[in-house]
């Protein structure tokens, strides 16, 4: 009969519970940013991929590079960014030799957190070539 009137056991239980909770949800929220930061990385190399993949259609980006249209190459990117979007290209032929003169930008880097990435595109014309497109990304702050 004392046991059952003993709510002190009972009492502690539930306190642990809630401490448990707490300890977890605390966790929860301190990884989060960690996991914001990836994601940001990852919008940006989709956005990437997206842009030179649209620009690839057809063979509209090797017909760019074949005739040295580096102001229009420049264009057609800045069109495919949102304004918050900084982006630096550079196009090398299989031999890694920078093949564009001019700087193909939207200007200097703002933001020190750049993302990078490499495509590759083939060319469809007679004099078959492949070139290496290197898109460098970060989202002024």
């Amino acid at each position: 009969m004392r046991l059952l009137k003993d709510n002190k056991g009972q009492i502690r239980v539930i306190e642990a519970f809630f401490a448990s909770i707490l300890l977890l949800s605390v966790l929860t929220l301190v990884s989060a940013p960690r996991n914001a930061k990836n994601t940001s990385d990852q919008n940006l190399i989709s956005i990437g991929q997206n842009a030179l993949l649209t620009l690839d259609n057809n063979g509209y980006l090797s017909k760019l590079i074949e005739n040295e249209s580096w102001t229009t190459l420049r264009e057609c990117m800045q069109s495919s960014f949102p304004p918050t979007v900084w982006f630096n290209l550079t196009v090398f032929n299989e031999d890694s030799t920078v093949l564009n003169d001019i700087l193909i930008s939207s200007g200097s880097p703002i933001n020190e957190k750049i993302v990078s990435l490499d495509y590759v595109c083939a060319s469809q014309s007679q004099s078959y070539g492949i070139y290496l497109i290197r898109l460098q990304l970060s989202v002024v702050s």
